[in-house]
């Protein structure tokens, strides 16, 4: 059973302080104005984890159809992928400039050791929360089905200390997964880390979106959303900084929660099972909601079932795709739906590591 674990009011106090304290200076990604009706074009790159089960090129075609559509449905415009280009998980990973992924080495809380600072991940949950304008109510709402019954959090601190609980022994529900080798899912590679995929855009990323196999279940003290807290540190997708893209950022997207037939993903999915078919059309409808972030930078309205930047709850995707009406949510209808609601970052001190590298002879 999911528990809370007491903090003291001043620990949390300190430990954000601390959790504030960053190298480098931090900027926005200019905002590319994009007009209604526009066609935009994305380079797709399909990287694969051989040990995990993957869509075939057929469903692979369906979930980008079911992107186009989506996204034409709710954002106006049409958009074109390139062909797939096949690759590997670790030639991606390999990407990133090693100086940059040695310094966000410290941003990972080492679930597989154990040995990770819990009191730190609740403050730093607090700071994203914060960052956010996370509204206490409102995120309650869409969380607390998910959360012990025992949980009753009065302000972000509390709820936030909640969700780094959850967060954890979810997480342990994730590592205990076995792939058909009989090895475990989440093995002693950096593959499953969130941090690692969050920093490909500093390199030399050839890609608009990024599809992968890969199971993304981990712990970070940094941009930890409630949804992804809820789910054990699963992220089914991110948009973030990319140095060479188009928009000022990439997609990173996993096919894994949407194919699993592990008791704990079918579990998280409300009990249900999906055909290849539906796990492609669902994974693609749910794929434009990255899209959103892309190249609108749009917010998360939390319970606003209407809208495609809602996110799914825990991984009822089938209950998040029949809720979707794009008449009762238009582009600028709420705050989280207003371009630049949520603008991409990048720290300038990583950017030149990744550059600096790069001219050397």
């Amino acid at each position: 059973m999911l528990t809370q674990r007491p903090y003291t009011y001043m620990l949390l106090c300190i430990l954000l302080l601390l959790a504030g304290c960053s190298t480098g200076a931090w900027r926005h990604t200019e905002i590319v104005a994009i007009p209604p009706g526009a066609t935009v074009h994305l380079r797709v790159a399909h990287a694969v984890n051989d040990r995990l089960p993957r869509m075939t090129p057929e469903q692979l075609d369906s979930l980008l159809a079911a992107t186009r559509k989506t996204a034409l449905e709710h954002f106006g415009v049409h958009l074109e992928f390139s062909g797939i280009t096949e690759t590997s998980v670790d030639a991606v990973l390999a990407l990133i400039p090693p100086a940059v992924r040695e310094a966000r080495m410290k941003e990972i809380y080492d679930f597989k050791s154990g040995t990770g600072d819990r009191q730190h991940l609740a403050v730093s949950i607090l700071k994203t929360l914060r960052e956010r304008k996370t509204d206490l109510a409102d995120a309650l709402a869409y969380a607390r089905p998910y959360l012990p019954r025992t949980a009753d959090p009065k302000t972000l601190q509390e709820f936030s200390v909640v969700l780094a609980d959850v967060m954890l022994e979810r997480l342990d529900d994730w590592r205990a997964l076995k792939a058909g080798d009989g090895k475990p899912v989440l093995d002693d590679t950096p593959r499953n880390e969130w941090i690692y995929w969050d920093t490909l855009g500093y390199g030399a990323l050839p890609y608009d979106v990024i599809i992968t196999n890969q199971l993304v279940a981990s712990a970070e003290f940094t941009a930890v959303e409630v949804h992804t807290a809820i789910r054990g540190g699963l992220t089914t997708g991110t948009t973030t900084f990319s140095r060479t893209g188009t928009y000022g950022s990439f997609v990173f997207w996993t096919t894994f929660p949407f194919t699993d037939t592990s008791a704990f993903s079918h579990a998280l999915r409300g009990d249900e099972d999906y055909t290849p078919t539906q796990a492609a059309e669902l994974s693609g409808a749910y794929l434009a909601h990255e899209i959103g972030h892309l190249l609108f930078k749009f917010g998360h309205p939390f319970g606003a079932k209407a809208c495609v930047m809602n996110p799914a709850s825990m991984l009822h995707y089938r209950a998040w795709h029949e809720g979707l009406d794009a008449q009762r949510c238009r582009v600028g209808s709420l705050p989280e739906m207003r371009v630049g609601a949520i603008p991409e970052t990048y720290n300038e001190d990583w950017l030149r590591m990744a550059q600096e590298r790069e001219v050397r002879p």
